[in-house]
Formats: C-alpha cells, structure tokens, sequence
C-alpha cells in the first residue's frame, strides 16, 4: 500500500498553527520545516482494481507481475484482488506510530468494524482511539479501574465488549457511551469472542473456566471447566457452535457451548497457550505458545497440520489475514513479527525483526487487510503496510 500526504494534510501542515515555533540557536531564529502528516489511502487500490478488471477481465493471475521496489508498489491491487498472491498481504513496511498518553504497554488492540478507526486498551485501563488513516489522536477514555485485557466487537459492529484485570466485562455503544457493567469472573478475563449470530458470547479467564454468556441477558448458561491452569484465550467458529480455548496447561480444547463439555484435547504444544483463532473457512485453529512455536490445526482431524517456529522463545500473539486464507502474523516477547503461510511451514515469507522495543502483546488487522495494528510493551501502538 502506498503511502501519499493527502490535501487534506498538505493544507493542515500550511496553518499557522502547524507550523513550529522558530528556535533560538546562537542568538539567531531557526525556523524549522513543519512535517507533513503521512497517511496510509485505500481508495486507489481499490479505483485501480476495478479499472484493471475492466481492461483485462476479471481474473487477476492474467494480470503482470508487479515489479520489485517502489515503482511495483504503485501498482498493488487490494488483497482481495490478489487472493492468488497470498504473499502480497503480508504487511513488513512501517506506516505509522501512535505513543500511548499515559506512557502504559498496550495490552490489546482492534480495528473498528468499519475500518476508520483503531481502538487500543492499555494497561492503565483507557480506550484510546486513533484515525484509521493517518494514525492520529482522536480521543482517550477511562474504561476499567484496572488494565484491559481483552476487547472485541459484535460480529454485527453494534456493540464493544470488553474485559479488564478483574474480571468485569463492560458493554459499551459504537461512540464509547457504557451500556452495562457486570463481575464475570473472579480473575483477570483473558479473551471475549461471539457466537455467528451474536446472542451469545464467551470469555475466558484465570480462574481456570470458560463461560457461556446469553448476550441479551448478560446471564451465564454454561461453566466450562477442565483446563489445568489459567485459561489465556478463546475463540468461536465462526461458522458453527463450536468453542476453541488454550491454556497455561499448553493444551487446547474443543467445546460444545450447548451442551457445555470439551468434544476434543489437543496436545500440540509444551508451554501456556497465549492464542487461540479460528480461520474464516471455520476448519483451522491457529494457536501460539510459550514454547517459541506457533501451529496450525485441522479440528476436522482433530491434529496439527503443520508447526512454525515463531519469532522468539515466547509467542504472545497471532491472527489470521481477513482476507488471505493462508496468511498470519506472529508477535513474541522480542518485539519481531513473522508473517507465515499456512501451506509453507519450511519459511516465514515476511519479517519485521524489531517492530517493537517490547513485548508485542496484540495483532490485529484492518478489516480490508491492507493495514496491521500491533501493540506492544513499549507504550505505542504501531502500524504496518504492505
């Protein structure tokens, strides 16, 4: 994705009041030169694509190969266009950098559903939103008395849901308004994920449990337990009523939320499981571990498919491309990321070996898969292209 300076931005930067004060440097004024914002477009791509699929007919393997360096990335199409290129999604450019205001490790971050923004939840407990475009400061918010720990959208983008270091789950409108607050668990809540239809909702804690949630209610129907330890994550298939969840114990487990019993334990891996995801095809689990490896699992099979050695001994966190089946990213306690391809365990394909001065403690992509948010333990939220 090419980076451009908007107008919009040109002008802003032209105000009075954009410009810097003149410095004083051996008794003389030094007027330094203003910075021009940099914003990340995804309007040409996609104006682009579509006057292609005119020209040349719809499908893109048809299309010339894009040339290598700047001059090649004029020509990149959306990742939609390029599903034959699973490749060219893997965003290893560096596009943005947002500091937290309160100088606190960013815990989680998500993308809302309409892509114009990115919201981060950091350790001292705030919401802080920023432009989905040009990465700037839009607003800040005290949402937890403690630090956030998990954060997600209805899959409808109608409502927030987010969990803290106490175990409270709070239910917020789209611009931020508290709907409802409720205790539901007695430790740290570790992961939140819906149902496909939204009426019901998971989370997942330290108190070694999973619950299922009426969403309607705000009732719990189903205690899940069986894990050995804390409970780091869970996820819903999105295409079925089947729960995944990962855990201290380096196990994951399959769950029936219905009739609230584990269908299936895998023992893929040797240390706590920090992430769980299912893929969009509603087959493959994607999990990332303390023991420096990521795997990826068939449930139809109930076994790993393949194994990927992450970016560092500890693997915090990973999610899959929305757009590319095959695609994902990885985040560990160094502060690299790895982008890998489900079918090509050998290599990853992309790389960023120093993203973050910490630990990157979240990944999460714009929903049209051309923009990757990462949070990490250096107070800042960043932003990658491809």
């Amino acid at each position: 994705m090419s980076l451009y300076t908007s107008y919009y931005t040109r002008q802003l930067a032209l105000r009075p009041e954009a410009i810097s004060t003149p410095e004083v440097v051996d008794g003389k004024k030094v007027q330094q030169a203003a910075v021009p914002r940099r914003t990340v477009d995804a309007t040409g791509p996609y104006v682009q694509w579509l006057q292609t699929r005119a020209l040349r007919g719809q499908d893109a393997r048809s299309w010339p190969d894009l040339l290598p360096g700047p001059v090649g990335a004029l020509g990149m199409l959306p990742p939609a266009a390029m599903l034959h290129q699973p490749v060219s999604g893997a965003a290893t450019k560096f596009a943005g950098q947002a500091p937290s205001k309160t100088r606190s490790s960013v815990n989680v971050v998500c993308w809302t559903p309409d892509g114009r923004r990115c919201l981060s939840g950091t350790q001292a407990g705030e919401f802080t939103m920023w432009d989905g475009a040009s990465f700037q400061f839009e607003s800040i918010l005290q949402a937890h008395e403690g630090p956030v720990r998990a954060m997600t959208y209805t899959r409808s983008g109608t409502f927030l849901v987010s969990g803290d270091d106490g175990g409270v789950v709070r239910f917020w409108k789209t611009n931020l308004e508290l709907v409802k607050s409720v205790q539901a668990h007695g430790e740290s809540l570790r992961g939140l994920a819906f149902a496909p239809s939204d009426l019901k909702f998971a989370t997942a804690s330290d108190d070694g449990t999973v619950r299922v949630w009426d969403f309607a209610r705000v009732a719990a129907e189903q205690v899940l337990a069986g894990h050995g330890g804390d409970v780091r994550c869970v996820d819903w298939n999105p295409r079925s009523s089947q729960l995944v969840s990962g855990s201290k114990d380096g196990l994951l487990k399959l769950w029936c939320p219905r009739a609230g019993r584990c269908i299936a334990t895998l023992h893929g891996h040797r240390a706590t499981v920090m992430q769980a995801a299912w893929n969009a095809n509603g087959h493959w689990v994607l999990s990332a571990s303390r023991d420096a490896s990521c795997a990826v699992h068939d449930m139809r099979m109930r076994r790993a498919l393949a194994s990927f050695r992450g970016p560092s001994k500890d693997v915090v966190c990973a999610a899959w491309h929305p757009i590319h089946e095959d695609l994902f990213v990885a985040g560990g306690n160094n502060g690299s990321l790895l982008y890998w391809l489900a079918s090509r365990p050998e290599a990853p394909v992309g790389a960023v070996p120093a993203a973050h001065e910490g630990t990157v403690w979240s990944l999460g992509w714009h929903p049209v898969g051309h923009l990757l948010a990462s949070g990490g333990g250096d107070f800042a939220t960043k932003f990658w292209c491809r």
